[in-house]
């Protein structure tokens, strides 16, 4: 499965990239025609089976089906034919406005595109990562250090993508701080306590404590339990004194 390339073709110059912009643009061609094709096979007049969008997301991932069939939303502003909630969700993918955007845009019925949208959307609820609903609401930049966050969905790879891999234990790094100019945060994942670092915008927030699952209070509890014991001084009597 080969990853999606979101940043635009200025950007990819920028950096260096323009072989993986077009790599992935040719790939979103390829799903492109993907659900054309499933449209075409499976829509029987009435009735568009969800493994139309099942067999791309199988093929292709969540992310890519999902930019396609976005994006198709997009480059059809003023059809009314589309659900203002599919549309407000494509809108917040971000898709770069490019000129040749219009090469990816399925050439299937609105209605089925549509019909596509929500289908995408439901199955991708369906897997219950943590969002922006679940982390502390604060109108001031907060301070990571020692709190339990939120990794975005999107910074993972798509197969490592659940609940359970978006929470990490932040520990140190100027990252941590909201005022610094490093970026930095590091600390372990929850789950099976793998150290490493992301940067500060990788972070969706302090998770809330409502949505704080069981087995990761218990977790953290016995991480916190290691370290007062690590950070313990040694009371050990040396008798030969």
């Amino acid at each position: 499965m080969k990853p999606l390339y979101k940043f635009s073709f200025s950007e990819a110059k920028r950096s260096g990239e323009t072989e993986e912009f077009r790599e992935s643009f040719r790939e979103n061609i390829r799903c492109r025609d993907f659900l054309d094709n499933e449209i075409k096979e499976k829509f029987d007049g009435m009735y568009l089976p969800d493994e139309c969008a099942e067999n791309a997301v199988k093929e292709f991932g969540y992310d890519r089906t999902m930019w396609v069939i976005a994006n198709t939303v997009l480059e059809r502003d003023g059809d009314g034919r589309f659900h203002s909630k599919n549309r407000d969700w494509a809108k917040s993918l971000n898709i770069p406005k490019e000129n040749r955007n219009y090469e990816f845009a399925l050439r299937s019925h609105s209605c089925m595109v549509d019909g596509l949208a929500g289908q995408v959307q439901e199955m991708h609820e369906k897997l219950g990562l943590f969002s922006g609903k679940h982390i502390v609401q604060s109108d001031e930049p907060q301070d990571y250090k020692g709190k339990l966050l939120v990794i975005r969905a999107d910074v993972l790879k798509e197969e490592c993508r659940t609940p359970e891999n978006q929470l990490f234990l932040a520990s140190r790094g100027f990252g941590c701080s909201p005022t610094s100019s490093g970026r930095k945060v590091y600390g372990q994942f929850l789950s099976d306590g793998e150290k490493t670092q992301f940067y500060r915008s990788d972070f969706v927030g302090i998770i809330s404590n409502e949505y704080i699952p069981e087995w990761a209070e218990k977790k953290m509890q016995q991480i916190q339990t290691q370290q007062e014991q690590e950070n313990a001084p040694d009371q050990t009597i040396n008798l030969n004194m």
